[in-house]
């Protein structure tokens, strides 16, 4: 199936993850177990806020002679609000740890760590509904790097909402590894990628041991089909010598160890 080409009408937040990344900037993998990030569990709403531009305005003989738009001198930035609170996603944003006293888990607020905060990924995702067909799509944020802050909602009559404010970095890479070309993307950096797929999209990592060859996908999300899976060793694409399944990869060889192996593959809607 090719990908989606056709006019949309996006709406909702269906899915919100993070990912922690290693020293290459792609998935913090640790095994031949799949690595999948850790999702924001009651996601409600993300906002994207993209500056405008900088207008420049020239002129002359009592008039407008010419107007340009340079980039803007402030960088894309984000909003996530999430009702459902989670210590252990809390402490791999802050960089801290979920502490434990007898039975009680706790985590700080206003820590030495900030300003610190780990450098993680991003990838949200919503339907989106084709303008001539009335398919199903779906639209995705991902966003390879980004310091991401923590605002605990506090108390009230009402429900407690979380809200995680996003700064994404302008890199020069997929969250895969593979680095932006002006002859693919027509860019060489940038802070936030914007997708379509016909159905939602996954991002499975590994780390190679030079002897496992079979790389599994969580039993529950298996893939859709296997004519949308896509294989990247250490940021290289990778075609041959691979069995493709709904719900493996297999290599001809085993991958180098402490080689990195991430897989992204479409899902059931």
């Amino acid at each position: 199936m090719t990908a989606p080409t056709e006019k949309t009408l996006n709406y909702g937040l269906r899915f919100a993850n993070v990912y922690e990344l290693n020293a290459s900037g792609t998935p913090k993998a640790t095994s031949t177990t799949v690595y999948e990030g850790h999702q924001f569990r009651g996601s409600t709403a993300f906002e994207l806020n993209v500056p405008d531009a900088r207008k420049i305005t020239g002129l002359g003989e009592d008039g407008v002679s010419q107007v340009v738009f340079l980039p803007p001198s402030e960088g894309v930035d984000g909003r996530l609000n999430v009702e459902a609170a989670d210590p252990v996603l809390a402490a791999i944003l802050d960089g801290t740890k979920v502490a434990s006293v007898g039975e009680m888990s706790m985590i700080g607020l206003g820590t030495d760590k900030q300003g610190f905060e780990p450098q993680v990924a991003l990838h949200l995702y919503q339907a989106a509904r084709g303008l001539v067909t009335g398919k199903t799509y779906w639209h995705s944020f991902i966003i390879p790097s980004a310091q991401v802050v923590r605002k605990s909602g506090g108390m009230t009559a009402d429900k407690a909402v979380t809200i995680y404010q996003i700064a994404p970095n302008r890199t020069t890479k997929h969250l895969w590894g593979v680095s932006f070309a002006n002859g693919t993307e027509g860019y060489l950096s940038g802070q936030v990628i914007e997708t379509w797929s016909n159905y939602p999209m996954r991002i499975a990592s590994f780390l190679g041991d030079n002897t496992v060859v079979e790389f599994l996908f969580p039993v529950d999300t298996p893939a859709i089909q296997t004519t949308g899976i896509k294989v990247f060793v250490d940021g290289v694409s990778v075609s041959a010598g691979l069995t493709l399944a709904t719900t493996k990869v297999t290599f001809g060889t085993a991958p180098a160890a402490l080689a990195r192996i991430d897989i992204i593959r479409e899902i059931a809607g």
